[in-house]
């Protein structure tokens, strides 16, 4: 193969993996990413960018299957018995085909990107400074860049993002956001979010900042830096890898602890998670941050119990019912927007 046409396949597979993640983002609508002439609102620039060039339908569907066993290979809610261990091959599976670098969807008349469901195509330009990019609550989105990279916006998140000649620059007010970055070795590419900068020469990484900060690497390694207090004489610069993560509480200032990142953590761009004997409590904040109608628990002490399951955390539905079956209580929908469990009477 040529230099070219390996160049023009390397686009091609990171065109295919952001494909995958828009589509099952938006699982609702779509709920079989598979079925290539069944995208929904998607299927129309789907049809023109495969119509390009044929291979991509089978990079794409590559790309979807890779993404569902990082997910947890699940799009159906179930509840696991507490016994039930994952088999033991799954738990470090990761992409093959590298997170995208670019995003250049050919949508049609090409180089644009849809800035959301609802509004009218939009492209971020390097002349506009600190551009804000929002979204609602429970909804998610990818976005691209002016510099070529993408981000996916999770639930709830603003982001503030400067690109000009000399700087990139992203301020993470709130929320979690998934960046796939463009090399470029003259502009390094650093977000700020909660006292704490990343610089990433390239690749693809996860930051949340809600109640603190969360990092973790997904393709290449992150240089961070702190402007937030840390105890002792800790040096205030690290060096983080992929499958290692950095958690660190607001108002915090602990000894720097990097752990192995857990197979949840990168799991929320597919809506399907793992939770492996984690509280009550702590799935049901989760979900909650995606639904205007929220889950409550009528006897708090319920939150402590842990529970090993695959949950899809978008939907608060599935994820009352299958709470409300694991802890045996009913679900009460008496009072607007709430979802109380409560002992059966």
């Amino acid at each position: 193969m040529t230099d070219m046409g390996a160049a023009q396949a390397a686009r091609d597979n990171q065109e295919a993996m952001e494909w995958a993640m828009l589509i099952l983002a938006d699982g609702h609508a779509v709920p079989d990413p598979t079925a290539l002439d069944m995208l929904g609102e998607h299927q129309a620039a789907f049809s023109a960018w495969v119509a390009a060039d044929p291979s991509r339908e089978a990079r794409y569907l590559i790309a979807v299957e890779e993404m569902l066993k990082a997910g947890g290979a699940a799009t159906e809610l179930y509840t696991r018995p507490r016994w039930q261990k994952p088999a033991q091959d799954k738990r470090g599976v990761r992409p093959s085909l590298p997170l995208a670098a670019s995003l250049a969807l050919m949508l049609v008349a090409g180089g644009i990107w849809w800035q959301s469901q609802d509004e009218a195509p939009t492209l971020i330009t390097q002349s506009e400074a600190r551009t804000p990019i929002e979204t609602r609550v429970g909804e998610v989105r990818i976005e691209r860049l002016a510099d070529g990279s993408s981000v996916i916006l999770d639930t709830d998140t603003l982001l503030l993002v400067s690109m000009t000649a000399t700087q990139r620059s992203v301020d993470i007010k709130r929320g979690r956001a998934r960046f796939s970055v463009v090399l470029d070795t003259q502009r390094p590419f650093v977000v700020h979010g909660a006292g704490t900068h990343v610089t990433s020469e390239g690749g693809s990484f996860d930051m949340t900042v809600r109640n603190g900060v969360r990092i973790s690497p997904i393709e290449n390694g992150l240089s961070i830096s702190f402007t937030r207090p840390v105890s002792g004489d800790q040096a205030k610069q690290l060096q983080l890898r992929p499958g290692q993560l950095l958690a660190l509480e607001t108002g915090q200032a602990p000894d720097i602890d990097v752990i192995s990142a857990p197979r949840s953590e990168q799991q929320w761009v597919t809506g399907v998670k793992s939770f492996d004997n984690v509280p009550i409590s702590d799935v049901i904040a989760e979900a909650n941050s995606y639904s205007a109608t929220k889950i409550e628990l009528a006897a708090p002490t319920l939150g402590y119990r842990e529970i090993f399951a695959d949950i899809d955390i978008r939907d608060i539905e599935r994820v009352a019912q299958a709470l409300a079956s694991f802890l045996d209580v009913t679900i009460d929908r008496s009072k607007p927007n709430k979802l109380i469990l409560a002992e059966k009477k």
